[in-house]
């Protein structure tokens, strides 16, 4: 396990915060040494599938999987428009499209020795649910056309 994943769970460890993280070290020949923390967000009744991947490079990162398969001919330029507002409004947050058509937002942390990850990754955590909390309800929108 890399150091930030073991700074992380060392925090995770010290606050007793159980069962929230299901912990998955990239296996195979994986020269950065990437470690999966799978969770998930309670927003507005809807659990989005979360993750906290930590490897070896200056980074954290903080993806939220919003809805799979969001792209049809009917909602593409709506969809579309929206996360880009998005991305030029909110400088933490970048959402976009995945290779399998899923809504992805993703939050980049410089979490260099993880000495302070966890403080970091909570914070951005509070900050996710609170912007999903209020625009989760018009991404759908956009997404059902």
């Amino acid at each position: 396990m890399n150091q930030k994943a073991e700074e992380f769970k060392k925090y995770l460890d010290e606050k007793k915060i159980e069962g929230v993280f299901a912990i998955e070290e990239v296996k195979g020949d994986d020269e950065w040494q990437t470690v999966l923390f799978r969770s998930q967000v309670d927003i507005n009744g809807n659990k989005l599938p979360t993750v906290v991947i930590f490897d070896k490079s200056v980074y954290g990162l903080l993806r939220v999987l919003i809805a799979p398969q969001v792209l049809r001919d009917e909602n593409e330029t709506a969809v579309l428009k929206l996360i880009n507002d998005y991305n030029k409004k909110y400088k933490a947050f970048k959402y976009y499209v995945d290779d399998a058509g899923a809504l992805v937002l993703d939050v980049c942390m410089i979490a260099a020795d993880g000495k302070d990850a966890g403080d970091m990754v909570y914070a951005m955590f509070d900050v996710i649910i609170q912007h999903l909390g209020e625009s989760y309800k018009d991404i759908m929108k956009s997404v059902w056309g």
